[in-house]
């Protein structure tokens, strides 16, 4: 009789595998594996720190970072760090699944929790060309490719205290937004943004955090890991350049040193000065924007006349790590 292969044995031997490229890496017990994070670097003062995790939970296993906050299945931690054993580890999976009677296969029938949220609102892509939402996007010359993924609600507040009830306690001034998703890197829903048409509304975004998320970051369910990977400020920024993410405030949670990262043009901003600088600390390479660069931001930088192809090529040419983007960071905010 021929015995079945489980995955979660599977799994078991594909961390074993990849422990000899796991810096510190330790079984603490049966299901419990601890090394030093390879998507953050882990602590950079004390070497001996291991705040990587892979754990086993209701028969899977999954991965976390108690330095970066990075969390996800191992499946998709084992992609990231090592893309030629994933690509083993997924065939043997493939005929494992294979070998078993179609009768005990499973029905997968998951929903995402919340991925039913954006039902009812209308995407940009749908709406007529004198809508003024469009009409908005199409002035600051956001690519039309991601019409579809972007929508219009006409009563912010309200429709996200269907979400969340009493997020809300006031529905006072409830004006149009775009709402700008944010999904995880399995294109399951982990938040959104509301952006003001309004040039004058003080508050011009308000950002909504889903149940159980930490931390927002744009664009994971369309990076490619195995190209350069861009990070700035702006979700719609983010739309300008390839293979870009955005966060959301400046929370750096769950980014990598894999990472460039592109902060606005803004050399009096304390909050960015500093943020730079602790990136430039943690082992991130930044962009410094050079003096010729007089726009604010990437959208700022389109709309006055320069291509994607200029605007990377200034940041290409302008990515600094280690001492010496800490002395670019200094002669660029004494400017």
């Amino acid at each position: 009789m021929e015995m079945k292969v489980s995955s979660s044995y599977i799994d078991v031997k594909y961390i074993n595998l990849i422990s000899t490229s796991l810096e510190k890496f330790k079984q603490n017990h049966a299901n419990l594996w601890n090394f030093r994070c390879p998507i953050c670097g882990d602590s950079q003062k004390n070497q001996n720190k291991r705040r990587g995790f892979i754990y086993e939970k209701q028969n899977k296993y999954f991965y976390r970072c108690h330095n970066c906050d990075y969390g996800t299945s191992f499946n998709r931690f084992l992609e990231k760090v090592n893309p030629a054993l994933h690509k083993e580890y997924l065939t043997e999976r493939y005929k494992e699944k294979q070998s078993e009677p179609t009768s005990i296969i499973p029905k997968f029938n998951f929903t995402p929790k919340f991925n039913h949220v954006l039902q009812g609102l209308s995407t940009i892509d749908s709406l007529s060309d004198k809508h003024p939402a469009k009409f908005y996007l199409r002035g600051r010359k956001i690519p039309e490719k991601y019409f579809n993924k972007l929508y219009y609600c006409a009563r912010f507040k309200e429709w996200t205290n269907k979400i969340i009830p009493n997020k809300f306690q006031s529905l006072k001034q409830d004006t149009p937004r775009l709402v700008i998703p944010f999904f995880d890197g399995d294109n399951n829903i982990i938040g959104y943004q509301g952006r003001s048409f309004d040039p004058k509304d003080q508050c011009k975004y308000i950002t909504i955090k889903l149940q159980g998320v930490d931390n927002l970051i744009y664009g994971q369910e369309r990076i490619d890991n195995n190209k350069t990977q861009y990070c700035v400020e702006g979700p719609l920024d983010s739309l300008f350049l390839p293979n870009c993410l955005a966060i959301a405030g400046l929370n750096f949670k769950g980014l990598t040193v894999k990472n460039v990262i592109v902060l606005d043009n803004e050399k009096r901003n304390k909050q960015i000065k500093e943020a730079l600088h602790k990136l430039i600390m943690s082992g991130y390479s930044v962009c410094i924007w050079p003096d010729n660069i007089k726009e604010k931001d990437i959208n700022d930088m389109i709309m006055s006349g320069k291509t994607t192809g200029d605007i990377v090529d200034v940041i290409d040419n302008n990515t600094y790590s280690g001492l010496h983007a800490d002395f670019q960071l200094s002669r660029w905010s004494k400017c």
